[in-house]
């Protein structure tokens, strides 16, 4: 099933560089989405994209579900995007398209992204796993201590993070690990992690992949222990905003081993336009 998912995926792909999805399997009552807005099949990165430089593909068989983490030439620009399909009866019933393109994010570097990192395609000893339940209650603590502003959050002391292809933990001008940065309480810009939305859990590879809606009012006080200057920040992200994120975790033996987030900022309140859901 996976490998059917898999060549769905290369199939949608075929199509979006041709900028016809014409030979798609689809269903009569598809639904889709690009940036939590609704569109028709056809239109967006559809008629934009002429090239895939990046694909890291994150299937689930149970659900009849598959993720790509990709980058798209679009124009004659390079953007981070994602992709999830949900395939039913061989027809695709599903899609869900989220694009970071130049400017609509604080970082980005998609020229950076060649080849996924290996420890997503791992397969864990049974010794590592850690239960569904398990594993959904890690990533909500994450989200949860974003919000609370407290740092108890189950992460391996070898965690990082990489969002638009960029590494955001242990680098940079304030080299601070994942549990450094909740501990130094420089999320506290963003106030509510909403639309929580866990789509596929994989317990063999230790996965847990969701999109998530983080509210940014903008407020100068949350930006008190931020560790730039809120007036050397891009006014982007002192305005209010919502980050719409998708991330990906890696779990091993109940801790955050590694993170994959695609993110961009939207009008603040905005939604997925896709119920939440654990």
């Amino acid at each position: 099933m996976q490998e059917k998912l898999i060549a769905m995926m290369d199939r949608y792909l075929e199509c979006l560089v041709a900028n016809d999805p014409s030979t798609l399997p689809i269903a009569k009552n598809l639904k889709i989405t690009e940036n939590g807005y609704p569109v028709q099949l056809g239109q967006g990165l559809l008629e934009t994209a002429s090239e895939i430089t990046y694909r890291h593909y994150i299937p689930d068989a149970p659900t009849g579900q598959i993720v790509l983490y990709g980058v798209a030439r679009e124009t004659m620009k390079l953007a981070n995007f994602l992709v999830r399909l949900k395939v039913e009866s061989d027809v695709i019933t599903e899609i869900e398209t989220i694009i970071a393109r130049e400017g609509t994010a604080s970082i980005a570097n998609p020229a950076s992204m060649k080849e996924p990192k290996p420890i997503y395609s791992t397969i864990l000893d049974p010794s590592e796993r850690t239960p569904r339940e398990e594993m959904i209650a890690a990533a909500e603590s994450y989200f949860n201590c974003i919000e609370d502003n407290t740092a108890n959050v189950p992460f391996h002391r070898e965690c990082n993070r990489t969002a638009n292809g960029q590494q955001t933990t242990n680098s940079g001008p304030v080299p601070l690990s994942c549990l450094g940065q909740f501990e130094k309480k420089i999320f506290a810009y963003i106030t509510k992690v909403r639309n929580r939305r866990y789509v596929i859990v994989e317990e063999q590879k230790g996965l847990v992949f969701g999109v998530f809606m983080m509210d940014v009012p903008a407020r100068k006080e949350h930006f008190d222990l931020f560790p730039i200057p809120m007036e050397h920040l891009p006014v982007h992200m002192i305005t209010p905003h919502t980050i719409y994120l998708a991330e990906l975790f890696k779990i091993v033996k109940g801790q955050i081993r590694q993170i994959e987030a695609l993110m961009f900022n939207t009008t603040l309140g905005a939604h997925s336009g896709w119920p939440d859901m654990k």
